[in-house]
């Protein structure tokens, strides 16, 4: 077997937990079988994508009312039944369901108990909410999500992605597959190490594709010279990004730098593509745009929050889930042969950067990627937290501890948090922690990653 294309941040921090490859031939299979249809589905009449696309959020809020006790019980109190899903518009009948309410159902209320633990995907999200909400993937949804990564950069290349051609992720661990049996390959590279040394591992692997938060992108500029050469394409995901930033960002590496709207609870949701229109990934997601106070359909032009389905995973379904962003429809969608549905802007999903003793802003991305390694490396479960940086050396870790984790844990842990962060900033950093039994109500979204210095 070739060795894996991965780069950790140190041997100290790397973790030991290493995926099983036994679902590799099941990936090449429903490869030969699928990546057709796949990258033909965005071209497809609209007609027939919509009609895909109900059958299929029928299918799971069947499942979701038979076999998911949070979905039946909330569906009940609302009067709903599956039945009541005739047409398109009865879309809007199912209730919607928030990130704390899965969080007091996990796992026995909303994990699909037709699977075995063992069976199952683990991750988490957090986002700029703060609040950590435990999911499970089945390994279906992981295989087909694998394949529409494919297609993705198939779209955002403009059909320049090749078999061949190396991919990098710089990112808090390795994607679950480094190929499709050889083809399509994977690099990954450890979002906690300083930019010169990406930089330089970038320089040995010279991917064509680069996908990476948009914060990390930033602090990799000052090094462009060297590694863009190999570049094709760069991808920035899961933090806000202006379209000028990634157009300033394009102009320093020579290739374009496009964005991709996701989410660990609905994975891809939107890609820009080429021409700089956002198209929403319909066979992978479905998308509502509601008024945050009626929760009613909100008007095209019109900022609304993002409500979506997760048309994969069955394991844990996320049916018409408030995901917290803002997002706009267009009021007139653009022309293209794409015919997914499309959106006009991202709206929301901002963070904090930290700033090292010399004055380098350490991405946002890389700290929340840090707080995450520091939960999975010491089986740390914390259902809310906040990293504040009070000091150039000095950072504040505020959390409210899941059940059953007990503060003894919490504080013999810290010296990994301090390891981490460590690498991050460059220089030693001391972290306090404080254990609350809740956090303190604010207005608006909290934001887990910021600085706050004297």
């Amino acid at each position: 077997m070739a060795p894996r294309l991965q780069f950790w941040e140190s041997e100290h921090t790397r973790p030991d937990f290493e995926p099983s490859k036994n679902d590799a031939p099941r990936l090449v299979a429903a490869a030969e079988n699928y990546l057709g249809e796949c990258l033909r589905h965005p071209y497809l009449p609209v007609s027939e994508i919509r009609a895909r696309q109900f059958t299929r959020i029928k299918e799971l809020v069947e499942l979701a009312y038979r076999d998911i006790p949070v979905y039946r019980a909330k569906y009940d109190a609302a009067g709903f039944k599956p039945a009541h899903l005739r047409d398109w518009d009865d879309i809007q009948k199912i209730p919607v369901i928030t990130k704390p309410e899965l969080v007091a159902a996990f796992p026995d209320q909303c994990v699909n108990k037709k699977y075995k633990p063992e069976d199952l995907f683990p991750t988490r999200s957090s986002g700029s909410s703060g609040q950590t909400l435990l999911i499970r993937v089945d390994y279906d949804a992981i295989i087909t999500d694998t394949i529409q990564g494919v297609r993705q950069f198939v779209m955002q290349s403009g059909n320049n992605y090749r078999p061949e051609d190396l991919l990098t992720h710089v990112y808090t661990v390795p994607w679950w597959y480094d190929s499709i049996g050889g083809k399509y390959p994977t690099a990954f590279i450890s979002n906690l190490i300083p930019p010169a040394r990406v930089a330089q591992h970038l320089r040995y692997l010279g991917p064509r594709i680069l996908s990476l938060y948009p914060s990390s992108l930033e602090a990799l500029m000052p090094h462009v010279d060297e590694f863009r050469s190999s570049l094709n394409l760069a991808v920035t995901h899961s933090e806000y990004s202006s379209r000028a930033a990634r157009q300033e960002w394009s102009r320093q590496l020579g290739v374009p730098v496009l964005d991709e709207y996701s989410s660990e609870e609905a994975t891809r949701i939107a890609l820009e593509i080429p021409n700089g229109q956002y198209h929403v990934c319909d066979d992978t997601v479905h998308l509502d745009v509601l008024d945050p106070v009626t929760m009613e359909p909100q008007s095209p032009g019109q900022s609304g929050i993002a409500v979506i389905t997760n048309l994969l995973n069955e394991a844990m379904p996320f049916i018409r889930y408030v995901q917290g962003d803002y997002v706009t429809r267009p009021v007139n969608p653009e022309p293209s042969d794409i015919n997914w549905s499309q959106i006009a802007s991202i709206d929301g999903r901002l963070n904090d950067a930290f700033i090292n003793r010399d004055g380098r802003k350490i991405p946002a991305g890389s700290i929340l990627d840090a707080t995450y390694r520091w939960m999975f490396d010491c089986n740390l479960h914390l259902a809310q937290f906040e990293i504040v940086q009070r000091g150039f050396d000095r950072v504040e870790a505020r959390v409210v501890l899941g059940n059953d984790t007990p503060a003894s844990l919490l504080q013999s842990s810290i010296a990994h948090l301090e390891d981490l962060l460590t690498v991050c900033l460059e220089h030693p950093v001391q972290v306090k922690a404080h254990a609350l039994d809740v956090f303190p109500p604010r207005t608006g979204k909290r934001r887990p990653i910021r600085r706050e210095m004297v």
